[in-house]
């Protein structure tokens, strides 16, 4: 398995979040509900996080992104494991759908890790094939799971997905083990018994 290498190219993409792509290396990405965050929680994020990356422009040293996901990430998990909007996810139909799309291509397009759908939100840890780029498997995977969902009307949420998504792309083995743990223990973390698929690669 291959990992990030700041000293390597990067492909990089810009919507309203800036997006890292470097080979085969793994990357966890999250991608919410249109409607997980209220939006002046969401305005202060952005609004802080534009000020840090300002000051602190990529690629960063292991001590700048730590404190970036310590001030940024992890405080932006915590607003999604508070279970705000429709929660749509929480249906085991609407979930299994997404889950669905998921392994559609999975040993073709990309080579899932791990994931985790809660809620509001999923987590997923994967590996891009040669060739295939992130914006578009995230378009495929929402898209896709978006149409199905509206047409069995399971959800009036529209769009059912935000449109953009936040993604990392994995340091080290330790790194890899880390985000794994986190993506299995995200449910308990979030006071979860049900209303959740979770999925590891063994």
């Amino acid at each position: 398995m291959k990992f990030f290498d700041s000293r390597k190219d990067i492909e990089k993409t810009v919507h309203k979040l800036p997006h890292w792509k470097q080979g085969e290396v793994p990357v966890f990405v999250t991608f919410r509900l249109a409607d997980s965050l209220p939006q002046e929680v969401l305005k202060r994020w952005f609004s802080e996080r534009e000020a840090f990356l300002v000051a602190n422009p990529p690629p960063w040293d292991e001590v700048v992104e730590a404190c970036y996901h310590g001030w940024f990430s992890d405080a932006l998990e915590e607003h999604l494991d508070a279970a705000h909007g429709s929660c749509a996810l929480r249906q085991s139909r609407v979930a299994q759908i997404v889950a669905d799309r998921l392994h559609h291509f999975d040993g073709v397009r990309y080579h899932l890790r791990s994931y985790v759908i809660m809620p509001n939100h999923a987590h997923v840890l994967f590996t891009l094939s040669e060739g295939e780029t992130l914006p578009d498997t995230l378009k495929g995977w929402k898209g896709v799971s978006s149409r199905m969902i509206h047409k069995e009307g399971l959800s009036d949420l529209n769009p059912f997905w935000q449109p953009d998504y936040f993604d990392r792309l994995i340091r080290s083995p330790e790194h890899f083990e880390t985000v794994r743990a986190y993506i299995r223990e995200n449910p308990v973390k979030a006071g979860m018994k049900s209303g959740f698929i979770h999925w590891e690669r063994s």
